[in-house]
């Protein structure tokens, strides 16, 4: 593998970690709308990883949301529907960021916060002779 794929690899690894890392403080604080906002993100980068050995890295949430179907649906590399888990919490994060009323549970936020590192852990699992 070369030197600037590993390093990019290693960066999304540490964004989808801290992100989560972030979502489980926002639980703690019971700011359950942030919590959720912070485990989109961390799962957004998780997927990225299983992008870059095939070039197709991309900032762009839409995108990114098109290769995980073509790549990785319906769920040939885990027993995780990464793609459904992918478009429930960006569906959420989007409502979350669109309407200031909306109000989560405990329970929803959690929910999302374990999707993202079974996630990020299965990511990791499937990648881990790359890392």
């Amino acid at each position: 593998m070369n030197v600037d794929t590993e390093k990019k690899k290693n960066f999304r690894v540490e964004q989808s970690r801290e992100k989560l890392k972030i979502s489980s403080l926002m639980l703690e604080k019971e700011l359950y709308n942030d919590s959720i906002i912070y485990s989109y993100l961390s799962m957004f980068y998780a997927v990225r990883i299983l992008l870059i050995d095939d070039g197709q890295d991309s900032d762009d949430h839409n995108r990114i949301l098109e290769l995980v179907e073509e790549y990785y649906s319906p769920n040939g590399w885990t027993e995780l529907d990464i793609v459904d888990i992918l478009h429930n919490a960006r569906t959420f994060k989007e409502m979350l960021e669109n309407d200031d009323g909306i109000r989560v549970s405990r329970t929803q936020a959690e929910h999302f916060n374990r999707n993202a590192d079974n996630i990020l852990n299965e990511v990791l699992k499937s990648k881990a002779s790359y890392l």
